[in-house]
């Protein structure tokens, strides 16, 4: 059962998505002349809203600093191997890019050499992109980097582009036991970009032109990035009973200092991460 603090949280970000949404332009002018009083309520619940998630009773993350980016991807997958036999159908929230590719590598080869049992684990994308081609889909990532050297069952491999209520889904399995996160370098986690509220669940979004552009080493000369794509909200993530954020390459130093060590800010994704109680950062540079 949701609290009132739920419900009122949930509602101030409903409102503030409506007003910002470019489907309705000039509707916050409109509902402003009828509503004299509408400005100060929303800055209230606003104002409400951040001393909610400033709540200090809440563990600190774990970090763990290693040299080099191959025992950061060793670390992980040690993790996910321990919680695959320590509970055998485990659901998992898996990334893609290039942060846990050493990961996958690592799962990849223990799967062929039968040290690693996936075939009762349920997996679930943290992302996927909307109107992309198969070949540059998640889906695609993933079942090449690793599901492909699995026994992952294919009716256990999950995807948001393919479901029309993702967080239901999660939640009939049991929810999310491991959840692993990479770092964008404008803060985001999944295509939770700047500006996401906490209240947020699975949801569609247009992604930022810094997220685009830091994607497109991924894709052949002359391929469009895709503009738009389905993501786990802060919620959803942060449901998930443990969780594990990958910062690799010095060049996300600044963004992880502000997500750890600044307060819990809406346009740092990343900082919200502050707010649950079991997160470990492992990072390959010191800060």
């Amino acid at each position: 059962m949701k609290t009132l603090k739920h419900v009122l949280r949930e509602t101030c970000f409903q409102i503030q998505e409506c007003l910002s949404s470019q489907d309705c332009p000039g509707i916050q002018d409109i509902l402003s002349s009828k509503l004299p009083g509408l400005g100060a309520i929303l800055s209230s619940a606003r104002q409400f809203e951040w001393q909610i998630i400033q709540a200090p009773d809440v563990q600190k993350e774990k970090t763990v600093i290693v040299e080099r980016y191959e025992t950061l991807s060793a670390e992980i997958a040690e993790v996910v191997v321990a919680q695959i036999r320590s509970k055998p159908n485990s659901c998992f929230g898996l990334p893609t890019g290039n942060s846990p590719l050493g990961c996958y590598k690592l799962l990849a080869d223990w799967s062929k050499n039968n040290q690693v049992d996936w075939s009762q684990t349920r997996c679930f994308q943290l992302d996927e992109y909307v109107e992309a081609d198969e070949s540059i889909t998640f889906q695609h990532f993933l079942q090449s980097n690793l599901y492909q050297y699995t026994n992952v069952a294919p009716e256990n491999k999950f995807n948001p582009g393919g479901c029309d209520d993702y967080d239901a889904l999660i939640e009939s399995k049991g929810g999310l036991d491991l959840t692993i996160l990479g770092l964008g370098t404008n803060g985001h986690i999944a295509f939770n970009e700047p500006g996401t509220p906490l209240e947020s669940w699975t949801h569609s979004i247009w992604l930022t032109e810094s997220t685009r552009k830091a994607n497109q080493s991924y894709f052949a000369a002359g391929t469009t990035v895709p503009y738009r794509a389905v993501t786990m909200g802060i919620r959803t993530i942060l449901n998930s009973k443990k969780l594990i954020l990958i910062a690799s390459g010095a060049h996300k130093k600044g963004i992880l200092e502000k997500a750890l060590l600044g307060s819990v800010d809406p346009n740092i994704p990343a900082s919200y991460l502050s707010l649950h109680a079991h997160v470990t950062v492992l990072t390959d540079f010191e800060f």
